[in-house]
């Protein structure tokens, strides 16, 4: 079933062929058959009902149509969806993109007027061009020359790939051949009027049926075929403002290169110290996972834990840690990480600004508190100044944060430790002062409960770490690599800005220094 089949709806294509059975039928019988055999009233009862039918089942179909609108504000499902890498800022833009599209009708906007898509174009650029300028009198004047013969070269391309897969014989279709058919089809209206006239003169009875077939017919294939415009209609406007989001934010790349098919700078250096050797410089760009929280917290018991050995020193000092610290994961079916030792929050060694450009370079956060330590003041002011560094990153999607809380095989009774632990229905006391614990953790810090993994990392007490932690990981891989998509796409924005700024310097040296030679008698 081809895209273009399912636009045009396929209870509807049923409901076209049920109604013209009977007249593909009828050459072959012959209504000088029907007569002579006495059945020309079963034929005709069989016109009524497959007709009546199939217009009984464009009836629902468009009924359904319009309940569906109704509720969902849109009246046909949609190809073009926004760029799941897209940071939040682009999400207001795509609502006025999406209430244009929605808002398009083939009489306003037909397709066959050349004129008028240009100006539909121009409308939604100028809408999303209008959202990141408001304050500008000529919002569309805010892009580079580049940028905006790439948005052109982009959109016809994928408009040009849509037409040629969906609609049959696009690729041999000329605009001549269209124009001479739109001229064939209006001879031919004229032609089929003085036809229907003389027919109604002549015979009658014949004509009746013809115009009943006509009625039935044309009402479903008209409706059937304004959806397919309509459809061409929404998915122009979204595939033009789907570019111009990515023009106008100023994310657009003008090369074609995923920014994270290579190694960042930083993340080269810090698999160098991870691996203690040279890196890799054809590497694709790592995930880069944060594990904070405060001093002897569990997070260096932590990464040993989902490393599966010991990879990070611990003991029971302060200030075991005091620098940032990289370890190298590979896991078996998951994307390779950076997993980062930090000192505790509270430890003084660690300042704000660097706390500020460990969170912002982060794809994961993995928050460790633990459970035993009910003094979480300064966690909960730390967490909320943290969420307001990402709120105010517009242009980066914020990271997801999992709430690890240890130290659980230390709740009371501490000597009962009997997992797993059914916490959904506790009946041992040891399960019972887990739930609490995580309810108080969740007031503490202002999250939701369910978002908080309980864990132990003690020796010999393991639990909860390669199963429930391991599998929240892996379900937030998705959103952590779209964050690591847009962390990406800055840094090679900066990289290609500099990098043709130093060619068109480069260049211009190399002009002026042939300017001599050629004004030189």
């Amino acid at each position: 079933m081809t895209p273009l089949i399912r636009r045009f709806g396929r209870t509807r294509l049923v409901a076209l062929i049920l109604t013209v059975i009977p007249f593909l039928v009828l050459p072959v019988l012959g209504i000088a058959w029907l007569w002579q055999t006495d059945t020309f009233l079963y034929w005709l009862f069989g016109l009524f009902l497959f007709g009546g039918t199939g217009y009984l089942l464009h009836w629902l179909i468009t009924q359904r149509d319009a309940r569906k609108a109704a509720a969902t504000g849109k009246s046909i499902s949609e190809s073009t969806q926004p760029n799941p890498n897209w940071p939040n800022a682009a999400n207001a833009p795509w609502q006025v993109v999406s209430g244009l599209a929605d808002s398009v009708t083939v009489a306003e906007w037909p397709l066959s007027d050349v004129d008028r898509l240009w100006l539909l174009g121009r409308n939604t650029l100028e809408s999303v061009a209008r959202v990141y300028h408001p304050n500008t009198k000529s919002p569309l004047l805010e892009l580079t020359i580049p940028n905006a013969l790439m948005i052109i070269e982009r959109a016809s391309r994928e408009m040009r790939i849509e037409i040629s897969e969906h609609i049959p014989l696009s690729h041999q279709l000329t605009l001549g051949d269209i124009v001479r058919v739109q001229r064939w089809q209006e001879f031919a209206g004229k032609l089929e009027a003085v036809y229907r006239v003389g027919r109604a003169v002549l015979d009658p009875s014949s004509m009746l049926f013809s115009e009943f077939r006509r009625e039935m017919g044309n009402r479903i294939m008209g409706y059937g075929a304004e959806r397919v415009q309509l459809w061409l209609l929404q998915e122009y406007v979204r595939k033009v403002g789907y570019y111009a989001i990515e023009l106008y934010s100023g994310r657009l790349l003008l090369s074609n290169e995923d920014p994270t098919t290579t190694t960042t700078a930083t993340s080269k250096k810090d698999h160098q110290l991870a691996q203690r050797v040279e890196a890799l410089i054809s590497a694709p760009e790592p995930l880069r996972i944060m594990v904070l929280g405060r001093n002897n917290a569990g997070k260096s018991s932590l990464i040993n834990a989902l490393f599966g050995e010991v990879k990070a020193p611990t003991d029971t000092l302060p200030s075991t840690t005091d620098e940032i610290i990289p370890y190298q994961l590979e896991r078996e079916g998951g994307t390779a990480a950076l997993i980062f030792d930090t000192p505790g929050c509270d430890n003084p060694q660690l300042s704000e600004r660097a706390l500020k450009t460990c969170v912002l370079s982060a794809d994961l956060i993995l928050w460790v508190t633990p459970a035993n330590r009910p003094d979480r003041s300064d966690e909960r002011q730390l967490l909320a100044k943290i969420r307001q560094w990402l709120l105010k990153q517009t242009q980066r999607r914020p990271p997801p944060i999992l709430m690890v809380m240890t130290h659980i095989d230390q709740l009371r009774p501490i000597r009962e430790w009997k997992p797993p632990f059914d916490l959904a229905n506790p009946r041992s006391e040891k399960a019972r002062n887990i739930v609490e614990a995580i309810a108080a953790v969740a007031t503490d810090l202002n999250v939701q409960p369910e978002s908080i993994i309980p864990v132990s990392l003690a020796e010999g007490r393991e639990y909860n770490v390669d199963d429930t932690l391991w599998a929240a990981i892996l379900a937030n891989e998705a959103e952590a690599e779209r964050v690591r998509f847009t962390r990406c796409m800055d840094v090679k924005k900066r990289e290609e800005n500099w990098a043709l700024i130093r060619k068109q310097l480069l260049n211009a040296g190399r002009l002026l220094l042939e300017v001599p030679k050629i004004i030189k008698p």
